[in-house]
């Protein structure tokens, strides 16, 4: 059957969205702009609180829920406002949370994740077709290997699985959601007994990926990451990720006013969003593609180790991955959503 040119949202997207959202009215604005277009129904935008010791983010966190408040089609909006701030952790979690207590599935962007118009649409449909598959526990909406870069072969799947974790704008269900372990529980058992290793294509990406679960467990608690602890839960339920053959979703958030992604010369950043053709094809069987798993793993590793080199020769400090905490991280308690009809 022939591929048809991205659809365009000419009716509303009936999936509801979550928006993260903390102190970067700019970006905050560009991904605002791509949900506008794609005129959910139910929206939902949660934003940290401004951190005790930046006196500059009381204005800017004001200033990024102005942003969102500037919604002008039909859509009833949600929102949870955090008056201190839960740190980068408990924030997103929160915010999850309270998003799965209303919703059965749902759309996740961040400030700074900037989709092509078919991410949604993409999302809409894997969320029905595998609602009830328990085996798939996340539709992620980045593909950062080279392949994604090329133009897709005439009648290849639109998508395939794997037990990476990719979470710049994806979307998931309750019912996998309601399995997260914000404290790795058991993870060094888990480690012993070699329950993960199923994940792994190569001893290199079981080494690489184990340390970074590791590194979380030695943060100052509560840890200022969630995503390492959602690819720990995906893992230990066997569970499967799906990448898009291209990449849906582009990071505008690279740079030293980020949180953790400071390299603003990161590859993974460069990365334009492209639509995907629909109608999509479907993978003929639902299991994890090692090949392009392994594949994927030694590009990124490369590209790892050309940005530290990179850093040292021009004389900077190189970056930790994902990995970086802030100082101080007063507690808060969540509020209430409070429903906007529009």
């Amino acid at each position: 059957m022939p591929q048809s040119s991205t659809p365009q949202p000419e009716a509303a997207l009936q999936t509801p969205v979550l928006l993260l959202v903390f102190n970067r009215p700019d970006t905050t604005r560009r991904v605002f702009e791509t949900i506008r277009q794609a005129r959910p129904t139910r929206l939902y935008v949660a934003a940290d609180g401004p951190r005790a010791n930046r006196p500059t983010d009381v204005d800017q966190c004001a200033a990024t829920r102005a942003v969102v408040q500037e919604v002008d089609w039909p859509c009833e909006v949600f929102t949870l406002f955090q008056e201190r701030n839960l740190n980068c952790g408990i924030a997103p979690i929160t915010a999850i949370n309270w998003f799965f207590s209303h919703e059965t599935e749902g759309i996740i962007l961040e400030d700074d994740c900037v989709p092509a118009p078919s991410f949604f649409s993409f999302c809409q449909e894997l969320l029905a077709r595998y609602r009830d598959d328990t085996r798939v526990m996340h539709i992620g909406g980045n593909n950062f290997g080279s392949e994604a870069q090329e133009p897709l072969t005439p009648g290849a799947p639109s998508y395939y699985f794997s037990t990476q974790r990719n979470s710049w704008g994806w979307a998931t269900w309750r019912r996998a959601w309601v399995l997260y372990d914000y404290n790795l529980t058991g993870f060094q058992e888990a480690v012993k007994t070699g329950a993960l290793d199923g994940m792994f294509t190569s001893p290199l990406e079981k080494r690489y990926r184990l340390s970074k679960m590791a590194a979380v467990l030695r943060l100052p608690q509560p840890a200022d990451v969630w995503d390492y602890q959602w690819e720990y839960t995906i893992g230990m339920n066997s569970g499967l990720y799906i990448v898009p053959a291209v990449n849906l979703v582009g990071n505008i958030g690279f740079g030293n006013n980020s949180t953790h992604t400071h390299d603003d010369g990161d590859m993974m950043g460069a990365v334009p969003a492209r639509d995907l053709a629909f109608p999509l094809v479907h993978p003929a069987y639902v299991r994890q593609d090692r090949q392009r798993d392994r594949k994927r793993f030694n590009e990124f590793l490369r590209s790892r180790v050309s940005a530290i080199m990179r850093r040292l020769f021009a004389g900077q400090k190189p970056v930790a991955s994902n990995l970086q905490s802030p100082t101080t991280k007063p507690k808060a308690t969540a509020e209430q959503p409070s429903p906007v009809l529009r």
